[in-house]
This record gives structure tokens, sequence and C-alpha cells, in this order.
């Protein structure tokens, strides 16, 4: 081997010492991310109540009536369910519209009936309007989801 090939290889072999100690995880550059977990999702709360059949003062009327705003409105966060209480009457909660009579639109419908009790939950945002499928347009409300 000549001279040159020896001081090649020497200096081959030096380098790949000092690379070799100098490796010990002190490496520059970016540096990886790491992808938080999803935290748990939230659950809703309690659903919120609404009177059937009943006012404020606890006289049989052909209303509804939320628990929280006192009016026939509820407005909820999306994933919080609405529970309908019969108090009085002949009833049912049967989501659609009363434009020129009332039209169901499929969303939900309790059935008529007395002393019932319905839930439904909301899980996307949006308006939904409802009405007494008995009443029609003398008994309507509407659920408004954020």
């Amino acid at each position: 081997m000549s001279r040159t090939q020896q001081a090649a290889r020497a200096a081959i072999l030096l380098l790949a010492a000092v690379v070799a100690i100098g490796c010990d995880d002190t490496m520059t550059g970016p540096k990886p991310t790491p992808t938080p977990l999803p935290g748990p999702t939230p659950t809703p709360g309690p659903p919120r109540i609404v009177h059937v059949g009943q006012s404020a003062m606890g006289q049989p009327e052909n209303l509804f009536l939320d628990t929280v705003s006192n009016a026939s409105t509820t407005t909820i966060k999306a994933g919080t369910s609405v529970e309908w209480i019969w108090l009085s009457g002949y009833h049912s909660t049967t989501s659609g519209t009363c434009p020129m009579g009332c039209v169901p639109d499929g969303n939900w419908n309790s059935g008529i009936g007395a002393g019932l009790v319905f839930q439904h939950t909301f899980p996307t945002p949006g308006t939904f309007p409802y009405f007494c499928s008995v009443h029609g347009t003398m008994m309507q409300g509407t659920v408004i989801v954020q």
C-alpha cells in the first residue's frame, strides 16, 4: 500500500471515529412535534326541560314552556337534549313548520298522548321549529341549537 493510500485510510478511520464520538443525540435540526391526543368529548349537561300543556302559573294551557326561558323558545348547545314533559291535556311535539297548516319534517315526533315524557338530542346547530299536531298553529315552539 502506498504512503498516500495509508494516509487516506488513516484519515477515513479518524473521520469515522470523530463522527461516532459526536453522535450522542446532539444532532440539530427540526424535531418532530408530538401530536396531542384528542381530549375527552365534552359531555352535554342534563336535558333542557319543556313543560307541555301548562302555563307558568300551573294552569292547563295549550303551550310549550321552556323551564329556563319561560317561553316557547329553547336555546341549547349542540349535543344537548330537550325533554318535553306533559303536564296536562293531549298533545304532541312534532318537528316541522306551520306556514299554512302544520307540516311535519320528520326530525322527531312524540306521538299524541297525555302524561308523556319525550326526549330528543340535537347534535348539530340550527333552528328547529315544532308544533303540537293536535292544536296546530295555536301551539308552536322553537329549539335553537348553537
